[in-house]
């Protein structure tokens, strides 16, 4: 089916080093801790990258490629992954560029024949972006700098700069007063997809908690109400 994928998709480099591994992977480990940030920044496919293939203490060792991907699928199928529709495992070595654009050799690594990182990230479906819906940002964070700041990732429609929008769920209209994207100059407007930064007139940073959403005036977001039942 030529259908446009919806998901968001990364790419987890891990260290097939003998103690790399090892240290990343334990509790409190930044393997660990980058899944999680992963799966909760809406990243729902991982391609896994099992670099270091080359280092002595692998050689490009099955056995030890196994190793790796086995104790890191059961981790990231307790996170939410599915891993026969999710999760993407490859070996290479980033130092020689082996498995980069071109595939691992045969000669090199006969137990592995699928593509290399960047023909898996070539043959992905583009993402669909919302451009024409109304605009909806969830605010990640805030602060001051001559002014409220906040930030977040737009997902859906356009903002532009001196443009009046709606914050929920407390219902005050915001101005954008300046607009930036990853950079300190200012931009005029941006698009579904990127990520923002913000200097607004209209509410102070105290009001402002993240979570709330900055979102068009004309299709405010929901607002529900949670009730908490404690078992007896």
């Amino acid at each position: 089916m030529n259908q446009v994928n919806k998901h968001l998709v990364g790419v987890l480099v891990i260290s097939a080093r003998k103690g790399e591994y090892e240290t990343g992977f334990e509790k409190g480990g930044q393997t660990r801790e980058h899944a999680m940030l992963a799966k909760t920044q809406g990243v729902n496919k991982l391609i896994v990258v099992v670099n270091k293939m080359d280092d002595p203490t692998v050689e490009w060792s099955e056995t030890r490629y196994k190793e790796c991907t086995t104790k890191l699928t059961l981790f990231l199928k307790g996170l939410g992954y599915n891993p026969k529709t999710d999760l993407t495992l490859m070996p290479l070595s980033a130092q020689t560029t082996v498995g980069i654009k071109d595939r691992v050799p045969l000669s090199l690594c006969p137990w592995y024949g699928g593509p290399s990182l960047l023909e898996c990230l070539d043959n992905m479906q583009a993402l669909e972006r919302k451009v024409n819906a109304p605009f909806m940002m969830p605010i990640a964070a805030k602060y001051r700098d001559m002014g409220t700041m906040i930030e977040g990732k737009i997902e859906a429609g356009l903002i532009k700069k001196d443009g009046t929008y709606l914050m929920m769920p407390n219902q005050e209209k915001v101005t954008i007063a300046a607009l930036y994207g990853e950079t300190e100059e200012e931009i005029p407007a941006a698009t579904c997809g990127e990520q923002v930064r913000m200097r607004i007139r209209g509410v102070e940073e105290e009001d402002i908690s993240p979570g709330f959403v900055l979102c068009s005036p004309s299709r405010p977001v929901h607002c529900v109400h949670v009730r908490l039942i404690l078992p007896l």
